[in-house]
């Protein structure tokens, strides 16, 4: 997957605006290459690399505790391909995924969380606290252009 040049606006726009709907993991009107499922029984969904895609996943968010978006350059260009680590407090791996990106929502219990990424040989991370009924956004930025 080769890394798409949307603007970052549309990732917090999917993230954080409008009115949503409950989805169900196993939904078959995701656009294609929108991909949900779960992993370690956290549901997620994963994709943003169009608009039809971006839209697709902001009608869908509700259910998902945790909003990512990655991006890189001076121009906010959306990334894919990342290596997600997700851990707890105590350190233990929850959730992964090689793939990640461009946007990524995860349906997390409450709790504090690390949230790691690598992109182009480049980490990034940052931490998170997800509170029930508050969902937690993390926006993860590269400063150049990986390519």
């Amino acid at each position: 997957m080769n890394t798409p040049r949307i603007a970052f606006t549309a990732a917090m726009t999917a993230m954080l605006g409008g009115a949503f709907t409950v989805a169900s993991a196993r939904d078959q009107s995701a656009s294609a290459d929108v991909v949900r499922g779960s992993v370690a029984h956290h549901a997620y969904q994963n994709g943003g690399v169009s608009q039809s895609q971006v839209s697709d996943l902001r009608h869908h968010v509700k259910p998902y505790d945790l909003h990512l978006a990655f991006s890189e350059g001076k121009h906010n260009a959306y990334v894919a391909d990342v290596k997600l680590r997700i851990t707890d407090a105590r350190g233990k791996q929850v959730f992964g995924l090689k793939d990640a990106g461009p946007l990524t929502d995860v349906n997390l219990p409450a709790g504090r969380y690390r949230v790691m990424a690598e992109f182009g040989g480049i980490r990034r991370g940052g931490s998170v606290d997800v509170k029930p009924g508050e969902p937690a956004s993390l926006y993860l930025h590269w400063p150049r252009d990986a390519v």
